[in-house]
């Protein structure tokens, strides 16, 4: 099997989710405001070696090429209307490298706010977005994917004092140059891909939030296992009311015992980076 940082999130992301989550929330950027998101991520197999990795989710991200990623995945958010916010995000790869541009994964995505409590207890949006196409060669290596594709997802937000919990459920369209390989392989993968995803976050104090993030995707390549399991842990600390650090390990594999027992084939992503609004 392949490693992989699918984007099943490729449409809920790009205002990069959550980050450093791979659940998105049904917030938006204030109107005219801004928002950068700057971080850097490393994939890793386990139980299996390189040959016998399984999917590793990465929000915003597809990765398809075999051993480990080093990449910064950048996103720009602005904030149109009181509920409304725009978004473009693109990944520089450090690694791996070739013949070929760092840059992959150039995302648009809009996402609309479309009911909410007065009272802020709980909110509903969709995100949209769109894929630009890579080049043949990013394809090959398992940066990118040589067609657009588009997707979308449907976010949840329930809001109490100190917990607010985040659902998602994203549908994903992801066709490719048949043409060539993905990622150095002549398995097929699978176009239309689904995204189902929990995560709590608790205030434990002022300035400083945990995170559990857990979901259920589709597999792209044909021969694996339909269904990828992951479970993620994040800190985020507010610096400030503009700035904030985000740090997250998740694990993925076949199924969620092999996630929480790790015990067998499994990939795992650890991130670092901060947000910034202005």
């Amino acid at each position: 099997m392949r490693l992989i940082a699918a984007l099943l999130l490729l449409m809920p992301l790009t205002s990069n989710a959550f980050e450093p989550l791979n659940t998105d929330d049904a917030g938006t950027v204030a109107k005219n405001k801004n928002q950068i998101e700057q971080y850097f991520f490393t994939t890793a197999s386990h139980g299996g070696g390189i040959a016998n990795t399984v999917d590793v989710i990465t929000p915003g991200e597809e990765y398809f090429g075999g051993g480990k990623a080093k990449a910064f995945p950048f996103t720009y958010t602005r904030g149109i209307t009181e509920n409304t916010e725009a978004s473009i995000g693109a990944t520089y790869f450090a690694s791996p490298r070739g013949n070929y541009s760092p840059v992959a994964n150039k995302v648009i995505a809009l996402k609309w706010r479309f009911a909410e409590d007065i009272d802020g207890k709980w909110a509903l949006a969709v995100k949209p977005s769109l894929t630009l196409p890579g080049s043949p060669q990013q394809q090959v290596q398992g940066l990118d994917l040589a067609m657009p594709a588009y997707g979308f997802n449907l976010i949840g937000s329930r809001y109490w004092d100190v917990v607010e919990l985040h659902v998602n459920a994203s549908y994903t369209n992801s066709p490719y140059n048949t043409n060539y390989l993905i990622g150095g392989s002549s398995t097929p993968n699978r176009t239309n891909t689904l995204f189902f995803s929990a995560a709590p976050v608790w205030t434990v104090v002022k300035g400083f939030r945990l995170a559990l993030d857990t979901g259920i995707t589709t597999s792209p390549p044909t021969d694996e296992p339909y269904f990828t399991n992951y479970a993620l842990l994040a800190a985020i600390i507010s610096a400030s009311d503009q700035l904030d650090i985000g740090l997250s390990y998740m694990r993925s594999a076949a199924n969620m015992g092999v996630v929480l027992s790790n015990n067998g084939i499994s990939s795992s992503r650890s991130e670092i980076g901060f947000t910034w609004r202005f």
